[in-house]
């Protein structure tokens, strides 16, 4: 009986949830700290359930176990499909060809920077030097010539509740369905396309100083444009925002909203782009887990960790579970993360810091926090990829956006790209969240004919 009593305290203390209030940065550092050198005590085929939670503790940052770690929850470990995800050999190649080149000014902006990664993660050591020089390898990481994705659905979830008389179950026939189980009460859910095209360091463009177009016209002075749009519901229908982001690290983005509302296309600041999306969880900057300019913020170096990831999903898309649904049921991979400490210049920003780890092998992002302006624990997000040399992403999607020609955009063989699959927000103070799968993500060959279309500011308004 004694036993059977304590199980239960130690479930009831397993499913108790983190108070955000409570729970500040010194308790992550603790949590890092303490399982920096940790050995996993599981092995792949492995399926974790909440009686077994204790060996994953040390591989899953302690502000987001309790939304991990639940009865009912299945965790399978499958580590050996991650195994082989390096970036496609000609990045390898521009790494090799121009190490050493680039270099940090003393206000942190890249000097010198010509293609591939900038810097050898295996030299960091905690601090702001190589800080600065992790979030320029975030910045120049293998991303192919950008992203696409045909449709970016952006679902709220309120903790605890029932999401099954919610529409998004039963629209067109119940398709998506399969994919929202458990529990959690759906607010409202928005749908629209994406893309990014990168103009220069890009090394597909190695025959022209890595720059596309030659740098010149469209793509001159240019880093990459960014669009997303919005397409459902009616009420913010034909809403999109484009981003340009100068070569020139030191140069503030433009950056332009088109709002149906208004009948016309709007520049707005760089505060906007860290205010909450469209009333989501999310904003512009928090997109890919940092998305914003580098030089608006100071970024320190922590060290580096394992932790269990979706890195190579075995489902073409997410499939959320749990009880507030914002879980996901994958295979899960134990990956070594670099971790950044991103902390805002500017007092209007909303976040005091926010840590973010990425992949040290692909540089990819699988989860980050933010802290609120006290110090308090304020946001979790998970990230979850594809791989693109999967079958499912070899074979195109039916949710692919055909962007231009009614070609249906497709990911070339030997890519090597960890895609897009979801990215998912809890806002631990208020207790929702913005669930973000990423329906037909690709990391196709992008024409620059079909960017310049695609990516100009006149395109905000087409068809509205």
């Amino acid at each position: 009986m004694r036993n059977h009593i304590v199980n239960l305290l130690s479930l009831a203390l397993v499913l108790a949830p983190i108070s955000a209030m409570s729970f500040t940065e010194a308790d992550y550092m603790k949590w890092f700290k303490e399982n920096q050198g940790a050995s996993p005590q599981f092995v792949d085929g492995d399926v974790i359930t909440v009686d077994k939670a204790d060996l994953i503790r040390p591989f899953v940052p302690a502000e987001f176990q309790n939304e991990w770690i639940f009865d009912g929850m299945e965790m399978t470990i499958n580590s050996a499909a991650a195994a082989e995800m390096k970036p496609a050999q000609r990045y390898l190649d521009a790494t090799a060809k121009h190490a050493g080149t680039a270099s940090i000014a003393s206000d942190g902006a890249i000097e010198n920077y010509i293609a591939g990664r900038p810097f050898d993660p295996a030299e960091f050591t905690p601090g702001a030097d190589s800080g600065w020089k992790m979030v320029w390898n975030w910045n120049y990481r293998w991303q192919n010539d950008g992203l696409s994705v045909g449709e970016v659905d952006w679902v709220w979830v309120r903790r605890g509740g029932s999401h099954d008389d919610h529409e998004i179950m039963s629209i067109d026939g119940g398709k998506y369905a399969q994919y929202y189980e458990g529990g959690g009460a759906f607010e409202r859910s928005l749908k629209g396309p994406y893309k990014r095209f990168l103009m220069a360091h890009n090394v597909n463009y190695a025959d022209s100083d890595y720059k596309v177009n030659n740098g010149k016209g469209f793509a001159k002075n240019t880093e990459f444009r960014e669009y997303t749009g919005f397409v459902a519901p009616f009420d913010i229908a034909g809403t999109a925002f484009l981003i340009l982001r100068y070569d020139d690290p030191r140069k503030a983005d433009d950056s332009w909203a088109y709002i149906p509302s208004l009948r016309r296309v709007r520049r707005i600041s760089v505060e906007v782009k860290s205010d909450s999306l469209l009333g989501t969880d999310h904003t512009l900057e928090d997109f890919y887990g940092f998305n914003g300019r580098p030089m608006e913020h100071n970024w320190e170096y922590v060290g580096s960790a394992n932790i269990l990831v979706v890195a190579r999903s075995r489902n073409r898309d997410t499939v959320y579970y749990g009880p507030n649904g914002w879980a996901v049921k994958d295979d899960y991979a134990l990956r070594l993360t670099d971790v950044m400490k991103q902390i805002p210049k500017s007092d209007a920003h909303p976040y005091s810091h926010k840590f973010i780890h990425t992949d040290r092998v692909t540089g990819e992002s699988y989860y980050a926090n933010a802290f609120d302006k006290a110090g308090e624990l304020w946001k979790v997000w998970q990230l979850t990829k594809v791989y693109s040399e999967d079958e499912w992403v070899q074979a195109g999607t039916p949710y692919a956006r055909k962007w231009a020609g009614g070609d249906v955009s497709k990911t070339k063989p030997g890519t090597n790209f960890q895609l897009f699959q979801s990215i998912n927000v809890i806002d631990l103070q208020n207790n929702r969240g913005t669930l973000v799968p990423c329906r037909g993500a690709e990391a196709e060959d992008t024409t620059f004919r079909v960017a310049k279309r695609v990516l100009d500011v006149n395109y905000l308004t087409e068809g509205r």
